[in-house]
This record gives structure tokens, sequence and C-alpha cells, in this order.
């Protein structure tokens, strides 16, 4: 028996068979997929540097609002010399804003972090 292998789409064969091909049976098979290279052990995912990131935003965002009763401590006469005495961030509203983004960057991080984990796992 004859076996030959196509890594081609197959053409047109001839209405009346010759010899040969009576004789030959030919297997279709897909053209050949390189490997995927090798996984870098140091390689760091998407969904590992989410969950990184997302773990250090949650201590800044905590930190971020002991500073905002800090300074609203101050503004209602609790507290004393508050260490910005002027600009933007000698405000407890900017504070309480920056303390909302970064809680909320780190729920989304948490949140997408999961969900790829989750993914990966079912696959």
């Amino acid at each position: 028996m004859i076996v030959r292998l196509r890594f081609k789409q197959a053409a047109l064969r001839p209405a009346t068979p010759t010899a040969v091909q009576r004789k030959a049976q030919v297997v279709e098979m897909p053209a050949p997929v390189a490997p995927a290279p090798p996984e870098n052990p140091n390689h760091v995912s998407k969904q590992e540097m989410a969950g990184g990131l997302a773990a250090l935003l949650t201590p800044a965002a905590t930190l971020t609002f002991a500073i905002s009763l800090w300074r609203l401590g101050q503004d209602l006469g609790l507290t004393k010399n508050f260490f910005i005495t002027e600009g933007p961030f000698s405000h407890w509203q900017v504070w309480v804003a920056l303390t909302g983004m970064l809680s909320g960057s780190s729920f989304y991080l948490n949140r997408k972090s999961e969900q790829a984990a989750r993914r990966t796992a079912t696959n």
C-alpha cells in the first residue's frame, strides 16, 4: 500500500483514476504547526501584575484615608499641624477623592485578576 501525505489543500482529482491512484491511499493532514515556545519562568503574566498592583494600592488607599481624617480633624480643631499647609493637598476633600480612586482601582484590578485566574483554571 502507498500512503501519500499532503500538507496543502488537495487539488481536483481527475474523473477517471489511474492505476497508481487506485492502489494509493491519500491521507489529508493539516500543515504542521510550530510548537509554542516554552514559557519563561521569570515572565510575569498580566493577571499576576494586576494582582500585585492591587495588593500595593490597598495599603496606599488606607494611608490616604488616614491622611484625609487627619486633615479633617485639623479643620474641626481636633488635631494640630497638618504637614501640608498650602496647595491642593492641604484640603481633606482631595485626600478623600484620592482614597476613592485608589480603592476603586484596587477593586477593579483584583476583579480582573480573579476573572483571568478563573478562566485559566477552567481551560
